[in-house]
């Protein structure tokens, strides 16, 4: 698929687009995910029966960029830091609007926010704190992110529709923090079933967080986006 780029707020973003489309997806993209991204749209554009944009906002500080606070590095020296707000920040005051100037159909149309790994964690606080989003695809997220379940356990999310997944191997690992991956995205998943107005649903995958990150986003995203 052809992809168009731009800039917004000094981050950049590629960009695909049905003719008139109804819906906007953004997922924020680290630069080595974009040789699998049109695996990624292919599929989106197999199971969505909605015409749709497609923004990858590129992601060069993965741990910082994405994360809604500081924590300490699970692997590595590399800690998490603090920038999520004002990712989001840039989703919302320069991503959207851009493609609603480009495209008059956006302009009130759903906003799916959706991501792999980190960015499905941040995909996910995007919908408690911001009232944009209709939908979440966070695919394989970092649930087992420190504060996390405390954080989503008091609140109720923004957007009425939210996809959870994960590999029924991710938390087979030794590493204890990222073990608790399984248990935190079933007690995630119940937390959400409690909410009104919110639908929910988690899927488990084949495999660890590795095995096709690409078509589980794109799922993710087909769910979300609904019909």
């Amino acid at each position: 698929m052809k992809l168009e780029e731009f800039e917004t707020n000094g981050r950049h973003c590629l960009y695909y687009a049905d003719e008139e489309p109804e819906v906007l997806l953004v997922e924020p993209l680290d630069e080595r995910e974009v040789t699998a991204l049109d695996e990624e749209l292919s599929a989106i554009k197999a199971g969505c029966k909605r015409r749709f944009a497609y923004v990858a906002l590129i992601v060069k500080d993965w741990n910082q960029e994405l994360a809604p606070w500081v924590a300490p590095p699970v692997y590595g020296k590399v800690p998490f830091g603090n920038g999520a707000a004002e990712t989001l920040r840039v989703i919302e005051d320069g991503v959207i609007p851009e493609m609603q100037k480009r495209f008059e159909s956006l302009k009130g149309a759903d906003v799916v926010i959706g991501g792999y790994s980190l960015a499905g964690l941040f995909a996910l606080w995007c919908a408690y704190e911001s009232p944009m989003f209709s939908g979440v695809a966070a695919a394989s997220p970092s649930v087992w992110y420190p504060r996390w379940m405390d954080n989503a356990g008091h609140r109720k999310p923004n957007a009425r529709r939210v996809y959870l997944s994960l590999g029924d191997a991710e938390a087979k690992t030794k590493q204890p923090v990222m073990a608790t991956v399984a248990d935190n995205i079933s007690g995630l998943y119940d937390m959400l079933k409690k909410c009104p107005d919110v639908r929910s649903f988690l899927e488990w995958n084949e495999g660890g967080h590795f095995r096709e990150p690409a078509l589980r986003t794109a799922r993710a995203f087909v769910w979300a986006v609904g019909w």
